[in-house]
């Protein structure tokens, strides 16, 4: 009883340690190689880590052609890389590699980044340095120009699976799920009249991908797929219906607006799948491409603008800080908030991927 008993206790410390920390653990013996890395402990882990203020990961370019090289680095939303002093000196950086190929974010869950190309979905646990590679859906490989198409990544808590979602122009969907290993067809959401196109990146919240969907109609919404059933729906935007783009604020839905050319009003859902609680959380008058990534617990927001990363004061209506460059990186092009997780440790075909480099500057 009193081995039993200490077991427990000892699961218990692992759960609340980080994924790094539980990685070196494993090597104690055999049993807690096996305990630390089976299903149970991983999605216990993983409700701890869900409790944690989210940490902001930061992918770097050294050129244009930066989907060929991911260089990512971790940091929380209150300790950026702003300070020329200090910079990224003793922050480590993780190069992704993908055999060259053109790469794409498609979003991120529990820790895990879905990344796609041509051929392939990749699934990188950024923590553990883990991924998995997914071959793509026939047709979605054979119909697909490289950034053709809309996909989306998420959680369906009920079955305690992966799902990824790919939505063609040719009007056809599939869904890939984790657990069986197989793509199979769903029900469009459209018809061939109406369609036009979806737009961005999905966003994932409530165990529902969101799209902006534009149609024939002059009026954009908010198309949603509910990972655990599978059923599409939508959501009405405000008027005057401009929207450039979708992401979440606080555990909300957010969107941002474009209105007069330049000005960008910041709006949060504050009741799901309520349109009448749509409400103007801040105006930001800038004009470029306009990426809202985190707020800070001093009431700043960090923002991607114009292939920089910076954070904007919400008091003075101003940028007050630059993200600086990742050593011989150009650009911070794009950055995704995330958690950090054991997700994909329990996968027999996952590969180690992410080589650690440092900058001096």
């Amino acid at each position: 009883m009193s081995g039993y008993v200490c077991n427990n206790l000892m699961v218990n410390i692992f759960e609340g340690l980080p994924p790094k920390s539980i990685i070196r653990f494993r090597s104690l013996s055999k049993y807690w190689h096996s305990r630390l890395r089976s299903p149970e402990f991983i999605h216990d882990h993983r409700i701890r880590c869900s409790k944690n203020p989210p940490k902001v990961l930061i992918k770097h370019v050294t050129c244009w052609e930066y989907t060929r090289k991911i260089i990512c680095t971790s940091h929380s939303a209150d300790q950026l890389p702003v300070h020329p002093g200090s910079g990224y000196i003793g922050i480590p950086a993780v190069e992704f590699h993908n055999q060259g190929r053109l790469t794409e974010v498609v979003g991120s869950c529990n820790g895990i980044l879905c990344l796609r190309d041509k051929e392939n979905i990749i699934l990188w646990n950024f923590s553990i340095r883990r991924k998995l590679v997914i071959p793509l859906h026939p047709l979605l490989k054979s119909t697909l120009k490289p950034f053709d198409g809309a996909f989306g990544f998420g959680f369906d808590p009920i079955t305690d699976d992966y799902k990824i979602v790919g939505a063609l122009l040719t009007k056809k969907t599939y869904i890939y799920c984790l657990k069986t290993k197989s793509w199979c067809e769903i029900v469009s959401p459209y018809s061939t009249s109406s369609f036009v196109n979806l737009l961005g990146k999905a966003c994932f919240i409530n165990g529902i991908l969101h799209w902006v969907m534009s149609t024939a109609d002059p009026r954009r919404f908010i198309l949603t797929f509910n990972v655990s059933s599978h059923v599409f729906g939508r959501i009405l935007f405000p008027e005057p219906w401009r929207v450039s783009e979708l992401t979440t604020i606080n555990g909300c839905l957010a969107l941002a607006s474009l209105e007069k050319g330049y000005y960008r009003k910041i709006r949060v859902m504050e009741e799901y799948d309520k349109t009448e609680s749509w409400t103007v959380l801040f105006e930001v008058e800038i004009k470029g491409q306009f990426h809202v990534i985190q707020p800070t617990t001093n009431g700043d927001v960090l923002v991607a603008y114009n292939v920089q990363s910076k954070v904007y004061n919400l008091r003075t209506m101003s940028f007050t800080k630059l993200l600086l460059k990742f050593g011989p990186c150009r650009y911070n092009i794009e950055m995704e908030t995330y958690v950090e997780s054991l997700e994909l440790l329990d996968k027999d075909n996952t590969v180690t991927c992410g080589e650690t480099i440092f900058s001096s500057a």
